[in-house]
């Protein structure tokens, strides 16, 4: 429109609004659409100030349409100059109110709406990250925080592959974030790494962000931590893996009876026909084994049985006889070997069981020594200090190259094994159950120092309890 507000035109929403026709414009001015009050107001505020301004901002009116009825309206206005600076004409936008109140409705809906993403984005636990289309770190949210250790102002404007993964994990990286220039999204498991230098599991989704005509801008990632899962998956594995080795076992045991039946016979004859203490002493021990395997073989049939009763048993004896099956071994490996059990009780127990968990141990000390060394078997009534409760404490201590830390955490575990395709990995994981089966714990103790190396095995069994103190005894158990 002109300086003084002859309206020259108007589009199809301006005409709608007040229902008028383009023709219907001819020189009518602006302010008389309006009511007398905003006539007054454009004519003495309005117009002046844009004029000297040169723009105003959501001024507000009341038209004047066709029927008569009347509308609130926001008016912005911009006065254009000429080529030497003189105001030629007004450009002017006109809203109407409940228009432009449903558009800042929306707007703040729509602001809630991003805020309320942004915040669970934000608290998620999950890594939600965005990047440029060159794998640049954009936004890192408390959940990426949480699971690698880096704050938001330590990675911002770094590449998250040289960050957080390492070798073959980085070209699976590279290869999924060049399937991504295709406009499809990947999902895929891959080895990340903590700040500390922790190893992570990671299930990672990436999402392309691209713009026409199908150019890859950025894509976002979500990253969980799936360790937790992988530990359970592969416990679960462990546990069909016993559950197979148990059937096998059972079966294994089934049919060594037979053999094991003859060879007692046979011994039983030898013994009888061997002359001389030592040869007779030597028959007697065999037949003394061939019962613990036979012993053992009838347990692993009725697994979840016990074939017989906790019997008293003189510890210095049991020593005593699993250093003779060593004896001729240890010698020619140069182990001496001590026993003392001079304040020791008998201990009620499983006997077999309790020889089986000795031989596991000794076995194990006589394996870390093939160079010579010193082992000490020791057992002494004790007290557990967290219960006062009291027990009986064996000790098997070596002076062997000893366990590095990184093993001695996993000693216990089920197949786990460093004596390569020879060890089975089952010896401690079955030792350890035949203790608690005993109501006993077990407890390790090992150093690498080249001044003083070596391992401790610590058992302590319960000193057999009265009935009404089984409670003693599952407190010791735990």
């Amino acid at each position: 429109m002109k300086m003084d507000g002859t309206l020259l035109y108007a589009n199809e929403r301006f005409l709608s609004l007040t229902q008028l026709a383009l023709p219907d414009l001819k020189n009518l001015r602006f302010q008389q659409l309006l009511t007398r009050g905003a006539a007054i107001f454009y004519e003495t505020q309005f117009a002046p100030s844009l004029i000297l301004r040169g723009y105003l901002d959501e001024i507000s009116f009341e038209l004047i349409r066709a029927d008569k009825s009347r509308v609130p309206v926001f008016v912005n206005a911009i006065a254009r100059r000429d080529a030497f600076g003189s105001q030629i004409d007004i450009v002017m936008a006109v809203f109407e109110a409940s228009q432009r109140r449903a558009y800042e409705e929306e707007l703040l809906r729509s602001r809630k709406s991003s805020e309320q993403v942004a915040e669970v984005v934000h608290r998620s636990s999950d890594a939600i990250i965005t990047l440029t289309d060159k794998g640049v770190i954009r936004n890192w949210n408390r959940g990426a925080a949480q699971i690698f250790g880096w704050q938001r102002d330590e990675v911002l404007g770094q590449e998250l592959a040289s960050l957080l993964l390492r070798d073959s994990g980085q070209i699976e990286f590279a290869r999924a974030t060049s399937i991504l220039h295709s406009g499809a999204d990947q999902t895929f498991e891959l080895e990340g790494f903590h700040k500390s230098g922790r190893s992570i599991q990671l299930s990672l989704s990436l999402t392309a962000h691209m713009e026409a005509p199908g150019v890859l801008v950025a894509f976002s990632a979500i990253i969980r931590d799936i360790t937790a899962r992988k530990l359970s998956e592969k416990a679960l594995i462990q546990t069909e893996k016993l559950a197979s080795v148990g059937r096998l076992a059972s079966s294994i045991a089934h049919e060594i009876n037979n053999p094991l039946e003859a060879i007692t016979n046979l011994l039983y004859i030898l013994a009888g026909e061997v002359e001389g203490t030592q040869a007779r002493d030597l028959v007697q021990t065999a037949q003394e084994e061939l019962a613990r395997v036979s012993h053992i073989a009838a347990h692993t049939l009725q697994f979840h049985r016990q074939s017989s009763n906790r019997t008293p048993l003189d510890l210095r004896i049991l020593f005593e006889s699993v250093l003779g099956l060593y004896r001729a071994r240890m010698i020619n490996s140069g182990i001496t070997a001590e026993i003392e059990t001079r304040r020791a009780s008998s201990l009620y127990c499983y006997e077999g069981e309790l020889r089986q968990i000795i031989v596991n141990i000794v076995a194990n000390a006589y394996d870390a020594m093939k160079k010579g060394g010193r082992l000490l078997l020791r057992a002494r009534d004790a007290t557990d200090w967290r219960t006062g409760t009291k027990c009986v404490r064996l000790t098997v201590a070596d002076t062997g190259i000893g366990i590095e830390k990184e093993i001695l955490a996993r000693i216990f575990e089920p197949f786990f094994t460093t004596k390569g395709i020879g060890g089975t990995g089952l010896g401690l994981w079955i030792t350890q159950g035949l203790v608690e089966n005993n109501r006993g714990i077990i407890q390790l103790r090992s150093t690498t120092s080249s001044s003083k190396c070596g391992t401790v095995v610590v058992l302590r069994f319960l000193i057999d309890p009265p009935a009404d103190q089984s409670s003693e005894a599952k407190s010791l158990a735990r």
